[in-house]
């Protein structure tokens, strides 16, 4: 049974942005998740410092105007695609909509819902567009809810593959994604990668057992490995069919440390699937 009763899309126009849309649209069919479309406007990402002189001041008004104008025109555009989608998939929704700092805006409308999904690049400056968004570091830093983080596109299978090193960030985040119900009814592989063998296998009947004290059966792969984590994930992600990865994520910098190093920075800056990500 799933508890996921709430849903947070961040809605933008990247490739991604509409990959988070689809994403959350199948979840909410699955699970009866309500959803909840956020676009909105960073002003200081559009105020344009320059030198000073002779109709600067009102050269300076009318471009952060047009720049303004054209955010606002890209916003109501959003509005009417995300109500459109809904609408047809006959499934309920709520628009919430921001003018500011957009850190000040997510952690308001997570206060009230379990689960935020967004594309990888999914920003809120002129252009609504940021890649490798610093945004979504700085929201999973700081939210307490977990993260999905789609690709520019979907892969077609749906399996989850449960990235488990036995760390404190892992446990959380195989923790939040069972209590949240999301692998009900889902085929789940547990991969850990180790260059020890013994580290490898222990890790994955540690993730398994956990699993199946929760009512989920799951496959064990162990990989021994001595090249980068995410090159070991990505080749799983392909060959398992995965259409979901969990892992955990922490730091003072956000996405830039992680469950295995560098792993998450590099999985999130050109994502193999949809990455459930939990501080």
């Amino acid at each position: 049974m799933s508890m996921l009763k709430r849903t947070l899309i961040l809605l933008g126009q990247t490739e991604s942005s509409v990959s988070a849309r689809d994403y959350a649209f199948r979840l909410a069919q699955r699970t009866g998740t309500d959803l909840a479309g956020l676009a909105g406007l960073d002003l200081r990402s559009i105020e344009t410092p320059m030198l000073g002189g002779i109709g600067t001041s009102a050269y300076k008004a009318q471009l952060e105007q047009e720049l303004k104008s054209q955010a606002e025109a890209t916003r109501q555009r959003l509005h009417e695609e995300f109500e459109r989608e809904c609408r047809e998939r006959a499934l309920p929704f709520e628009w919430l909509s921001f003018e500011g700092d957009p850190i000040e805006a997510f952690q308001l409308a997570t206060e009230t819902r379990d689960l935020v999904v967004a594309g990888h690049d999914t920003g809120y400056g002129g252009d609504l567009t940021e890649p490798l968004s610093e945004i979504l570091a700085k929201l999973l830093l700081r939210s307490p809810r977990p993260l999905i983080v789609c690709p520019d596109r979907l892969p077609e299978g749906e399996a989850i593959l449960v990235a488990y090193d036995g760390s404190v960030p892992a446990m959380r985040a195989l923790q939040m994604f069972v209590l949240l119900g999301l692998g009900t009814g889902q085929r789940i592989v547990v991969a850990a990668v180790d260059r020890s063998e013994e580290a490898a296998a222990r890790n994955c009947a540690a993730a398994a057992s956990y699993l199946r004290s929760h009512g989920y059966e799951s496959d064990a792969c162990p990989i021994t490995s001595s090249v980068d984590p995410s090159e070991a994930i990505r080749l799983t992600v392909a060959d398992r069919r995965v259409g979901t990865l969990v892992m955990g994520a922490y730091g003072r910098r956000g996405f830039r440390e992680a469950l295995f190093g560098s792993t998450t920075d590099a999985l999130v800056e050109t994502p193999p699937c949809a990455l459930f990500l939990y501080h």
